[in-house]
């Protein structure tokens, strides 16, 4: 009898460790600069740049994380280029953007754009409409002046002058 009660406690024993591990590794998952993650851009000074990792659906995680690497990275035409620092980790990036329908955004070549007060001077692009799910430039109303999407996840971003 004794076999029988020692076995099913030890199977629960390796299944709640593995449990335990799992959502470890999971919960420190969240905290790693990595492709799909957000960030916020906080300065994106040429020497300077600086970001915090954050949640994909806050409005203030203004990119998603396509590609990683050694600054300085080449990325592609339609992402922004970051070389500087996400939280403490050095690190280069290339980033689509996660903007939120109703901010603005001051433009910044192939440097991210920052979020920004719609009144204010530098201000050069507002996000009128955001379409998840979608890359359709046709899906935009008339009121956007450009367009932009995305691939992965699929976005429609429709924007005009703020």
């Amino acid at each position: 009898m004794a076999r029988l009660v020692f076995a099913p406690v030890a199977a629960v024993a390796l299944v709640g460790a593995a449990v335990a591990c799992s959502s470890a590794d999971d919960s420190a998952a969240g905290d790693t600069v990595a492709v799909g993650s957000c960030v916020e851009v906080t300065d994106n000074a040429v020497e300077a740049m600086t970001a915090t990792l954050g949640d994909c659906s806050s409005a203030t995680a203004d990119y998603r994380i396509v590609r990683t690497g050694a600054a300085p990275l080449t990325c592609a035409a339609d992402n922004a280029t970051f070389d500087g620092t996400v939280g403490t980790t050095e690190t280069g990036l290339c980033l689509a953007p996660n903007f939120a329908q109703g901010s603005c955004y001051a433009d910044a070549g192939t440097r991210p754009a920052t979020a920004i007060d719609c009144t204010a001077p530098e201000a050069t692009f507002k996000v009128v409409k955001r379409i998840d799910g979608e890359t359709d430039e046709l899906l935009c109303d008339m009121d956007a002046t450009q367009f932009r999407t995305v691939p992965d996840p699929k976005t429609t971003f429709c924007l005009a002058k703020p």
